[in-house]
């Protein structure tokens, strides 16, 4: 949007006011005279009434044909217009001596918008009647590049901010004029009524009695909400019929899939008055917005622009610049967030804690990144008070991101880390076999098998059977003959490190190992701790973008980072130095894994979806209380997309995460269908 700050001096003396101009100057001062001044005198008496704002004592000093040919009306408008384009705070004037009847004034002017300003301009005297020296006036006395038909001009120009679209061009938060409705406090004369007047209008009583509690001033209008075109004509009627209520347009951020991309687009809020104070720039303004979390916070610099300003003299034969400050307009933001994938992902986590990530692997792109519960950040851009209070007092924690903030403990999906470890380090082969008993006895004291026995199986059985005894003979093995191996193997696979991903905020997670347990607690790396991070448990965390990420690269041999920004590529960070034989045997693990004898049958074979390939998780937290997770990912052959699904609560999530992993591959092959186009590089 742009802003300018209008007026003009016409001809070097007349100025275009604004909408609310100054009142008419006041009748030239008297100014005592004595027998004989000198111009210095004069000068240092025009310099004070210049800065106090007294423009007829300035008057006053000017020479008599000057005054004949200039009324005080335009003189006055002059100096208030040159202040007012100038944005002029605070004005210093001081004068020197220069003889013959020359007096130089140098003047410093601290502005809102375009700095501190100084300069020198020449007041030439003349006497027409001995012993008085007055000051023979031109725009020039003004400031030296005025002249006879030049003008000064300054202009603000504030950008609105960019859009933010998903991969289809489908928009996630963009910004418009929206036509909004609220109250004018100072004509309402009876609350209760037009409490109950609002409320059946639709609002919620405490949304209005905390508008009538706004700190604004009385006259200042309080917004209540947007209203969307569909109720232009009743709303039109309420406010005509409801003293107080009033409609009027105003720019607004708005965030088209509300709470379905409501933590990974995030959304705005107002600088604070430090902040304003603290970055020091003279065109940020109160009420200027800032992202304050998701893509709006982390590409604000590209999203927001840069306001510019232009102070100039102009209507000569060139134009002079007096200040400069580039203007930058905001920028767009495309994303390659599928907007179907992200309203799947909403649904399906059904209000319920945990989240939902969801990657092209062949690309690394994410096409979903969703939070549960969520909370509408439109609320945050219209500044709803009862909302943002019922976000923060949910025990649930709406506002949290779980897909990149959440840490949680692997549980089984760290098997496909353990068995790749196992594998690499030459202590198994794809053809041995581990035995699954109903119970464990590698350590004392024995460790029961959640299922009981399975008998002998490979790693890519014990994958399928998510066998814990497996994993532990491999942990254990792995603690003996190669100490730190399976920590490695976890980094190789990205866990305890941000992925990378430009455009989002996340946490890094933690892969335990000798070195840190002795650091945080002081005590030696156990057996039992090898064993317990073995089958993802312990003191390992991990966030929901770390797991989709980490079978990203074990499908793709190579670590890279998440890619959320349209035009960002991923970046390689490392191979996963794994050979083809084994590769294939985990491979082939993970798709029992939805096979009649995997643990997810009844989710995927059972129901028809063959093609698939995912690994099931359940992890007990140290408080005792349990969640759930599934990683699913189709085609087997070339895989195209993968969905990692976490609920908080293991009693409630069990049914639901991998049936919603598996409809979230779904959604996301759908969409690429739909599109017509394969992104396979």
């Amino acid at each position: 949007m742009l802003g300018v700050i209008a007026g003009a001096l016409v001809g070097g003396i007349r100025l275009l006011t604004s909408d609310d101009p100054e009142p008419p100057p006041a009748a030239p001062t008297a100014v005592p005279t004595p027998e004989a001044e000198t111009p210095l005198a004069v000068a240092e008496r025009f310099a004070a009434a210049w800065e106090a704002g007294d423009r007829s004592a300035m008057y006053a000093l000017l020479d008599s044909r000057t005054r004949a040919a200039l009324s005080l009306a335009d003189f006055a408008a002059a100096y208030a217009g040159f202040r007012q384009e100038a944005a002029v705070t605070a004005l210093a004037v001081s004068v020197e001596d220069e003889g013959a009847q020359r007096i130089t004034f140098r003047v410093r002017l601290e502005t809102s918008y375009f700095g501190v300003l100084e300069y020198a301009t020449v007041a030439p005297f003349v006497s027409l009647e001995p012993g008085m020296p007055r000051i023979a006036w031109t725009p020039a006395v003004l400031h030296p590049e005025l002249s006879a038909g030049t003008r000064i001009r300054g202009e603000v120009r504030r950008p609105s901010r960019g859009a933010i679209y998903d991969r289809n061009g489908e928009p996630l938060a963009i910004t418009l004029d929206v036509r909004m409705i609220g109250l004018d406090r100072s004509r309402v004369f009876d609350a209760g009524s037009v409490t109950t007047a609002f409320v059946s209008f639709g609002f919620e009583e405490e949304e209005v009695e905390a508008a009538f509690a706004s700190p604004l001033a009385q006259n200042q209008r309080v917004p209540l909400g947007i209203v969307p075109d569909s109720r232009v004509e009743e709303a039109a009627r309420f406010v005509e019929a409801v003293p107080g209520a009033i409609l009027w347009f105003e720019e607004r951020r708005l965030h088209p899939l509300g709470p379905a991309a409501a933590h990974v687009v995030g959304y705005t809020r107002e600088y604070t008055a430090e902040e304003i104070a603290a970055r020091g720039d003279q065109l940020l303004w109160p009420g200027d917005r800032v992202g304050a979390v998701g893509i709006e916070a982390a590409m604000d610099g590209v999203l927001a622009g840069r306001p510019g300003a232009r102070l100039e003299i102009v209507g000569g034969d060139e134009t002079v610049v007096l200040f400069d400050r580039e203007y930058t307009p905001g920028a767009d933001v495309h994303t390659t967030l599928d907007a179907a994938v992200l309203r799947a992902a909403h649904e399906g986590l059904a209000g319920l804690p945990g989240a939902a990530v969801v990657i092209d692997p062949r690309t690394n792109a994410i096409l979903a990144a969703n939070s549960s519960p969520s909370f509408d950040p439109n609320a945050f851009e219209l500044g709803n008070e009862v909302n943002l209070a019922e976000f923060t007092a949910n025990e649930d924690d709406p506002l949290n991101d779980r897909a990149t903030h959440g840490l949680y403990s692997a549980g089984s999906t760290f098997k496909l880390v353990t068995g790749a470890a196992g594998l690499a380090e030459g202590l198994f082969a794809p053809g041995d076999r581990l035995f699954c008993g109903a119970t464990w006895d590698g350590l004392d004291p024995p460790r029961r098998n959640w299922e009981g026995a399975q008998g002998p199986l490979t790693i890519a059985e014990g994958l399928m059977r998510s066998c814990n005894p497996v994993f532990y003979e491999i942990a254990l093995t792995l603690y003996e003959e190669a100490p730190g191996a399976l920590s490695r193997m976890a980094a190789t696979f990205g866990y305890g490190a941000p992925t990378g991903v430009e455009g989002l905020f996340e946490d890094s997670g933690l892969v335990p190992d000798a070195a840190w347990k002795q650091a945080a607690r002081g005590e030696p790396w156990y057996p039992g701790d090898a064993v317990n991070l073995g089958i993802g448990q312990g003191d390992l965390l991990i966030t929901p973008l770390q797991l989709a990420n980490a079978y990203s690269a074990f499908l793709n041999e190579e670590l890279r980072t998440p890619v959320i920004i349209e035009g960002v590529a991923a970046v390689t960070r490392h191979a996963l130095d794994l050979e083809p034989a084994h590769l294939a045997h985990l491979r082939r693990g993970l798709e029992l894994v939805t096979g009649p004898r995997g643990t997810a049958a009844w989710v995927f074979d059972a129901a028809g979806h063959d093609d698939f390939g995912g690994k099931s998780g359940t992890a007990e937290e140290a408080e005792g209380q349990a969640h759930v997770l599934f990683v699913a990912y189709s085609p087997r052959a070339a895989p195209a997309a993968l969905a990692a699904v976490v609920f908080d609560v293991a009693e409630e999530g069990r049914p639901l995460a991998a049936p919603l992993a598996r409809d979230l591959v779904l959604a996301a092959l759908n969409g690429e269908d739909e599109d017509g186009e394969d992104e396979t590089p």
